[in-house]
């Protein structure tokens, strides 16, 4: 296997790494360090998802009010370098109502520049806290990956 590094804070990861998260910053960036076809591939379909998560994010600060931090929901890496993956974002926002983990399906919208489907998982602050307490789950497999902060 080739060696790979985290695209976002350059850490080499081991092999069991690889499919998860990064440790130090949560990122699911992979940047393969002997480049072959099918991981130039994959690589270029989980930037263009992560540029598109970052634009997501950005349109859902401006509109929805209350929401305090969103973050990248992440499967296993060969899941989100498939281009039919949804874009999975957790919003946790005070002005919402408890409802546990619902992940709500919303299609592509090529008009607004996000080429992929997308799910959002919103929580309020309690049940954020109990994501991270893991005393609520998230769907089999999904962990929490990097937050996108509020544009300054």
């Amino acid at each position: 296997m080739a060696p790979v590094n985290c695209a976002k804070c350059n850490r080499s990861l081991t092999p069991d790494q690889v499919n998860s998260p990064c440790p130090v910053c949560g990122s699911l960036d992979r940047k393969v360090c002997a480049v072959d076809q099918v991981s130039f591939f994959e690589q270029a379909i989980v930037q263009e998802k992560t540029a598109a998560a970052k634009e997501l994010a950005k349109k859902h600060y401006e509109i929805e009010d209350g929401l305090v931090r969103i973050f990248r929901l992440n499967d296993k890496a060969e899941v989100e370098a498939n281009r039919a993956e949804p874009i999975k974002l957790l919003e946790v926002n005070e002005n919402t109502f408890a409802s546990g983990v619902m992940p709500l399906h919303f299609g592509p919208v090529p008009a607004s520049g996000i080429l992929f489907p997308s799910i959002i998982v919103e929580v309020t602050p309690e049940e954020f806290r109990r994501i991270e307490a893991d005393e609520l789950k998230l769907p089999k497999n999904w962990k929490i990956g990097e937050e996108l902060p509020k544009a300054a």
